[in-house]
């Protein structure tokens, strides 16, 4: 039997083992414990994937490596990584945002019906160096996203994309107001956490991400409340003061800190400090890398085929964050490691026979 190695035993590796067990001898090689970063996903709970009915669709969630994913997507999808799960004894659930837990709501219990279900598939505590360590096997699937796993693709030949953090919160500048530390802001767009150096949350992650690339400092506008709406509940109370009817839509600690007269009666507002209120501007001067989720960088995907086989040596293939690819927060990541890891598997099975 053919002979492959596995170097990083995450999601994407221990997926793509699963996929080749019984097809060929693998060796799967992790320093630390398999799994390992399963067990933070989704609060603990392992978000292991969101709803899509197209693959467009799912893709644009991706902003970098989305027109890749359309041939690894189709090979792959949403239904066929819930498929598979139960096929193992997973059962799944979607929630009202079109995520998709475990039904036990435990990452843990995942982790230990993947690994027993790849049970004597060999796993290495050893972290590979150099790819002469693996020179007697036929394949190598390079599936770590750490710096030991840009290395090896350096190894080979391969460009590296310069990882940077995405999916985190951001730091404001010094001379931002001093927003109320803790509290939750609910905007048209998304959740907004403040926090002691800046901002988090789910709409922050998302912003992050799309300026991954950005260079700092730059300037981000969040919708804040609907003139119109607050025009006409100024209109109705001529008499409150103008902060406590902007507390009627926002944390009122945080109208405090943003409404310049928080006393002024609304019979005296202007139509210009209304709209004032429509968004609420933040300038950025970093990412706080304390709360990063994923890396975006990698292996260039211009070096890496539709079988996501390396275009430089034949021998090698990619899988889940090694590559220049990833997503917004929802499971989105995970499911690229599920389908990248499956589009390995099925490639090398086609040298198998």
């Amino acid at each position: 039997m053919k002979k492959v190695a596995i170097i990083g035993a995450g999601p994407s590796g221990i997926y793509c083992a699963l996929h080749l067990k019984g097809y060929c001898n693998i060796d799967i090689y992790e320093k630390n414990s398999p799994l390992k970063t399963l067990l933070v996903t989704g609060g603990g709970r392992c978000n292991l994937t969101h709803f899509a009915q197209d693959i467009r669709d799912l893709s644009k969630n991706y902003p970098r490596g989305e027109k890749f994913l359309y041939s690894i997507f189709s090979k792959h999808f949403v239904d066929d990584t819930l498929e598979f799960f139960k096929s193992i004894g997973i059962e799944t659930y979607m929630q009202e945002d079109f995520r998709y837990f475990p039904k036990s709501n435990s990452a843990k219990d995942m982790r230990e019906k993947m690994l027993k279900t790849l049970a004597n598939t060999k796993i290495i505590k050893k972290e590979i160096k150099s790819l002469k360590e693996l020179a007697n096997y036929d394949f190598i699937v390079i599936s770590t996203g750490s710096k030991s796993g840009y290395n090896l693709a350096k190894e080979v030949g391969h460009k590296i994309i310069e990882p940077k953090p995405a999916l985190c919160g951001l730091k404001l500048s010094n001379d931002s107001p001093k927003y109320p530390q803790g509290v939750v802001l609910k905007t048209p767009e998304g959740e907004i956490l403040f926090t002691k150096e800046g901002i988090s949350g789910p709409l922050v992650y998302k912003i992050s991400s799309i300026n991954a690339r950005k260079n700092f400092p730059y300037e981000i506008n969040i919708p804040l409340i609907e003139p119109k709406e607050l025009f006409q509940k100024v209109k109705n109370n001529p008499k409150k003061s103008f902060g406590n009817i902007v507390s009627e839509f926002i944390p009122k600690s945080l109208a405090h800190v943003i409404v310049k007269n928080y006393e002024k009666s609304c019979a005296n507002v202007s139509k210009k400090e209304i709209e004032e209120l429509s968004k609420l501007t933040f300038k950025v001067i970093s990412s706080d890398d304390k709360g990063e989720i994923v890396t975006c960088g990698g292996v260039d995907l211009k070096e890496i085929n539709n079988k996501c086989q390396s275009k430089i040596n034949p021998k090698i293939f990619f899988c889940g964050e090694i590559m220049d690819i990833d997503g917004f927060c929802g499971g989105y990541n995970l499911q690229h490691c599920w389908s990248s890891a499956y589009c390995v598997a099925e490639s090398i099975k086609t040298y198998l026979f």
